[in-house]
Parts: C-alpha cells; structure tokens; sequence
C-alpha cells in the first residue's frame, strides 16, 4: 500500500519549494511548546461556552500553538510504539515512563507521563491475512495505545491551570485493524438524560472497553485504566487546591477513544473542565452520543485534512442501509431536521486543512496514507492563517518530519520518504560479532501497571 501510494503521489506540480526556515537554535524546528501567554487570554481560550470556531479563520496563534502541543504528544504514540514483529517486547512502548517524552524530543513541552495505556482486543483477523501482517506476533498480549501525562510546575504556571492529559496512538496491530471495519452500533451506557439513546461504532467500542485476565497489560481495560489514573491525578492536584482540566487528544483510532474517554471523564469529574482534540479521526457514534458530550460540557476540535477519507467514515451500518423500513424512516427524520439515530454524525468544531496550501507537499489528492498523515496534519497547522490565505510565512516547524512515516513532500525538499526507522532495524553486533535485537536498557522495559509518583513539581 505505502508503495502505492508514493506511486499516486507523483502529481506534485513542479514550482520549486522555499527554502527551509533558519535554525535560530537547537530546538527551532523540531516540535516546540507554544510560547503565548495562556493565563491572559484563558477565557476566550478555555472558558465555558467558548466558541472556538470564532478563532479558526483566520486561526488564533494561541490556538495554533495549543494545537501543535496535543498534536506532538499524539504523535509521541506513535513514535514510541514498538511495531516490530522480530521484538521480544513487540506492542510495548520503546521507552520506559519517566523516559517516553525527553527520549522524544518533547522535554520543553513540560508534561512527564504519569501512566501507560494498554489495550487488549480479539478481532479475529482472517487467516489467510494472518502471515502478511505477523498476527501470530501480536497474540496472547495487549499492546501500548497510550498514555497519561500532566503538566508540571512551570507548564502548570504559565498556563495557569494543571493539564492532565490523555494521548491515544492509531489502529497499528492487526486486531486493531479487523476492529475499526466493526460499523454497527452498541449502547454506550445510557445515562438518563444525557446520554439517552447513546450509540458508538462496535469496534471503536471493543478496543476501548475490552479486558483479558490472561494478559499481564489487559488485565484491565484501556477505560478503567484512564479512569483510574486520572481518578488519582484530579484529586492530587484539586486536594492541593489547584484548578485542574483534562484534555483528551488522539489520531485516527485514537480521535474515536479520545472522544468515548472525554465523555467518560467528564462524567466522572463533571466539575472539571474536560476538552478534545482530535486529528483526523473518524465519526464514533450517533446525534444522541454527540449530545452527550455537548450537554457535559465537553469541548471538541476536530482537525481534518481535505481529501483525507478517515473523517468520511462510517456513515451507516451497511444492515442498516438496506433495511427498507430504515429508508421510510430516514425520510421522517429528515422532515424533522435531523439524522436519524442509527447515523454516525461528529461533534464539535472542525478546523479544515488544504495540503494545497503548502508549497513542500505534493498536492495528491489520491495519496490516502500521506493524506491520513498526523505530521502532515501538524504541518499544516503550522502553516493555517486562513480558508483563503497563503502558507504561513512564520512557520517554524521542520517540514522534514511530514515524511517520518509518508511521502508527501515534494521531491525538491531532497527528504527520503519513511524514513522514520531505527538505525538497523534495531539490530545490533553482539559480542561474538552477530547481529542480534539490541536488548533494551533496564529503564525502558516494559512494567505492568507502571505508575509514575506524583512529584511533578
């Protein structure tokens, strides 16, 4: 597919790119933490009712920087995931705890993760597809879709409250993958009155929800897991009379669980502030789940790439669609001036992005991996001043990272496409000369339910 996909890519038109803006110091074009001052301009940024879509066109430099914090520590679930079939420790996190963000690059951002997320799921991958995708690999295990993290002092201090957030990594192991193609709708546990007639994707439902007494890592669910920990972080920093809110952030698959997370944390902590920000993620459920949201309060801020087709989809249960009482009665619904329950719909704002816009991407409407891209998403963030105005001249992050993991870029800027890969494959020589896994260092490995003490300040 990813060959494909360069090979669709090839439409770039042939106006030479900009150069690449100047290093002015070491981390100036690496991703970088926002620099505004938050605590002025808190309620026109967080305030209850805020009306975000008043800041997208032209999009808010406070607002944008926001955007690329959550979006870098999402990016971190992916970049810290070990996807490689060979590993002894294949679906863990590469790094330890106190380690994922500085081993990232994302020290400045001024958050330590505080917990892992694992999730276990059986999607019962075709056999004749298990060999492609070394499904056997993956069994018996959950893997690492995730963290929590909060904010510490000086990131608490210039944003005048303690962040806690919830980062959710996209469908990577193949369970996964068979899960996301799961459309029809489940109750999301009705609460009367908020949440009446609540319904989700099954799959997105099953990852989220999923436990197995037999993993070391699933023995709980990836929702109890979240719960609990943030359960121990608001009363911490709210016992020590701090202002306290909760950001839920995620791509693709991970957009879905941070939207159910959101809802849940929200109704767990209904007098804290809870917000979600997703990149490229797809619809979760239908009009009444939506509501739910909305009426807890919840803050969503969708941002989407044009032409990416993940955010499309699903719509409507394919059972659904050819019923023809469901056609009768999608007629009536309509009169009424709504979508009928059984309709995947989205919430809150959207914030959309054009790769036309940008002078280093090729402009590939077909590519559906580099469009699907989180680091093509951010750059594009990066670059947003308005629906109708030119690339941003002030855009400071690298474009070189567009292609970690694509080939959107074009050709000129002289970056190899999926580079992201470490050095050998992560083998190394070992003492008699072989090449061997490189054993991971005490720190880094995996430890079922690692917690971090709460010393953030």
């Amino acid at each position: 597919m990813a060959g494909l996909a360069r090979f669709l890519c090839l439409n770039g038109d042939a106006a030479k790119p900009p150069p690449l803006p100047p290093a002015d110091d070491g981390a100036a074009l690496s991703p970088t933490r926002p620099a505004d001052d938050i605590p002025s301009r808190r309620a026109e940024l967080y305030g209850p009712g805020v009306d975000w879509s008043a800041l997208l066109d032209p999009l808010d430099a406070g607002l944008r920087g926001e955007l690329l914090k959550y979006g870098d520590l999402a990016q971190a679930t992916y970049d810290g995931f070990d996807w490689r079939h060979w590993s002894p420790h294949c679906g863990t996190c590469l790094h330890g705890l106190r380690r994922l963000l500085p081993a990232l690059g994302l020290g400045g951002h001024g958050y330590a993760a505080t917990a892992f997320v694992y999730a276990t799921c059986e999607g019962r991958v075709p056999r004749w597809l298990r060999r492609q995708l070394h499904a056997d690999a993956w069994d018996g295990h959950a893997n690492w879709i995730g963290y929590v993290a909060a904010a510490g002092a000086a990131e608490a201090g210039r944003a005048g409250y303690r962040d806690i957030v919830v980062a959710w990594r996209g469908t990577i192991a193949p369970d996964e993958w068979a899960l996301d193609m799961r459309t029809r709708m489940v109750t999301f546990e009705l609460d009367a009155g908020k949440d009446k007639g609540a319904r989700v994707a099954e799959g997105f439902h099953t990852i989220y929800t999923s436990s197995n007494a037999g993993s070391k890592y699933g023995e709980r669910s990836a929702r109890d897991q979240v719960a609990g920990e943030l359960a121990r972080l608001v009363g911490h920093f709210r016992g020590r009379g701090e202002e306290v809110r909760v950001t839920v952030t995620g791509h693709s698959l991970g957009g879905a669980l941070a939207r159910l997370a959101a809802r849940d944390a929200a109704a767990a902590h209904p007098d804290v502030p809870v917000a979600a920000v997703t990149f490229s993620a797809p619809r979760v459920g239908n009009r009444a789940f939506c509501d739910g949201l909305a009426s807890r309060g919840v803050r969503v801020l969708r941002v989407v790439v044009r032409h990416d087709v993940v955010p499309l989809v699903p719509s409507v249960p394919r059972a659904v669609v050819d019923a023809p009482v469901s056609k009768a009665l999608a007629k009536l619904w309509a009169r009424m001036g709504r979508p009928p329950p059984w309709t995947y719909v989205h919430a809150g704002d959207e914030l959309e992005l054009d790769v036309r816009k940008s002078p280093f991407l090729k402009h590939a409407k077909y590519d559906v991996v580099g469009l699907h891209n989180l680091e093509t998403c951010l750059h594009l963030v990066d670059g947003r001043e308005g629906a109708a105005g030119a690339f941003r001249a002030g855009a400071r992050r690298d474009p070189a990272l567009v292609n970690k993991t694509s080939g959107m870029l074009r050709d000129e800027a002289r970056v190899p496409a999926w580079w992201y890969l470490p050095a050998n494959k992560g083998l190394v020589r070992d003492a008699l000369g072989r090449w061997v896994v490189a054993e991971r260092e005490h720190d880094d490995l995996p430890v079922p339910d690692d917690r971090l003490p709460l010393r953030l300040d």
